[in-house]
């Protein structure tokens, strides 16, 4: 008991001042140890007269198998003798049977980051066996180093931070401590099933390793450290090429990439679209990008769409990344009244704000609509109105973008248009304080 709860002590010991602690518990084996130990910690340090971050307990209940409801329900109980708050969360998973351990991963991990709130910290029970198994998975999927590097001990997790305390215990370790103390866990009949490719790989390939190479959790986990250690220095490598090569508008500079060596294309395209939306990009997709985006005719406009609905578009020797589907409908007819003093978000393209120090000066009630057709405005400073339609294509603003630029109007004349422009008879002299446009397109 004292060698376990003093590692979970060193390892939770920079988490302490957090105001809340989050600890997944699906009632098998390794989370009944990381709440026991968690509850632990915290009776000492009560004891001691000493401040304990908040303590609950996060159930996912997958709905899978047939006692789901009773192992929720059993979680519960255990909870209650430890005076642990307690939060079951049903999720549906809809796929196909190849794809429901992601499936059910990704429901997981979506109920975690909806309930971490800001300075909180979700725990998770995933030990050294875990982590070696998912090395596994990945090489046999072929992943880079990024994902040889395999889980990390923490990492953001929406407003909060998810850490891995047990990462670094085999399980071996975990079952003794829960024998010594008594613990009473669940076993999923699902776990027994080599159908899944982890299940495969535990009750398969495991024990075969372990007959040759009885140290092989560490050696596997020592090989992860060692690849996040090389992806983390690779990201900071490209992350420097692409800051030369991405304008201000975010979009990556294609010329300038088609100046370097394949490899290099390959690799600054993949962790462009990573840097944008957190997606990586597998090995055959960064061949196609640079077939399609690269190699492909300066008048051509290819589009490239990936997972959650995110679309790679051309404009003007320019790559964008934008979260707008193919042939998505939208609404050009939408009208919004705005009260400069609280921002408007315009659900699924952006955010328009207001802050003071700027020169717009507004006149009676505003509303934000969209490019219908036909639109005439004069510009600030401009002898005459030209069409919305012309000064769009000369701001070089993407064909994709310009019916979802959010039009300012007072009354029913277009007083600014997002943040790019104010109109005649809406802007302050120099030397006058009015408002700061602002507008960030949805990320």
């Amino acid at each position: 008991m004292a060698q376990l709860l003093s590692h979970l002590s060193v390892a939770l010991a920079p988490y302490l001042g957090r105001r809340r602690w989050h600890v997944a518990y699906s009632g098998g084996l390794d989370s009944r140890v990381l709440l026991h130990l968690v509850w632990l910690m915290r009776q000492r340090a009560f004891a001691a007269g000493e401040s304990f971050p908040e303590v609950c307990a996060v159930h996912v209940n997958h709905q899978l198998q047939s006692g789901a409801d009773a192992w929720a329900g059993q979680c519960q109980a255990i909870c209650s003798q430890y005076n642990i708050p307690f939060e079951c969360h049903r999720v549906t998973i809809q796929g196909s049977r190849q794809g429901i351990e992601s499936l059910a991963r990704t429901a997981r991990y979506e109920v975690f980051e909806a309930v971490v709130e800001h300075d909180d910290a979700m725990l998770l029970a995933h030990h050294q066996d875990d982590q070696a198994e998912t090395f596994l998975l990945r090489l046999m999927r072929g992943a880079g180093l990024a994902g040889l590097a395999a889980m990390p001990a923490a990492r953001n997790l929406g407003r909060g931070e998810l850490f891995r305390p047990m990462l670094n215990l085999s399980r071996a370790e975990l079952e003794a401590y829960a024998e010594e103390h008594r613990l009473e866990w669940i076993e999923d009949p699902s776990n027994g099933n080599t159908q899944y490719r982890r299940n495969f790989l535990r009750h398969h390939v495991m024990p075969v390793l372990a007959e040759r190479w009885p140290n092989y959790r560490n050696s596997i986990a020592a090989a992860a450290e060692l690849q996040a250690e090389a992806s983390e220095l690779l990201g900071s490598y490209l992350s420097a090429d692409l800051k030369k090569m991405t304008a201000a508008d975010g979009a990556l500079d294609l010329n300038a990439l088609r100046g370097i060596e394949p490899i290099r294309q390959r690799a600054l395209l993949r962790h462009f679209i990573f840097t944008q939306f957190g997606q990586r990009i597998d090995r055959a997709q960064s061949y196609e990008l640079v077939e399609q985006f690269l190699a492909s005719s300066g008048d051509s406009q290819p589009v490239f769409s990936l997972a959650g609905g995110v679309t790679l578009r051309v404009f003007k020797g320019r790559l964008y990344c934008d979260e707008s589907p193919v042939n998505k409908a939208f609404d050009s007819g939408l009208v919004l009244n705005w009260d400069t003093g609280h921002a408007c978000h315009i659900e699924g393209l952006g955010q328009l704000s207001a802050q003071a120090g700027g020169r717009f000066a507004p006149q009676g009630e505003l509303t934000v609509r969209f490019r219908r057709g036909g639109e005439r405005c004069r510009l600030a400073g401009h002898g005459h109105s030209k069409s919305l339609k012309k000064l769009l294509q000369e701001w070089g603003i993407p064909p994709w973008q310009r019916d979802r630029l959010p039009l300012i109007y007072c009354g029913d004349e277009i007083a600014a248009i997002a943040d790019m422009a104010i109109c005649e008879g809406y802007q302050l002299p120099d030397g006058e304080a009015g408002i700061q446009l602002q507008w960030v397109w949805s990320r």
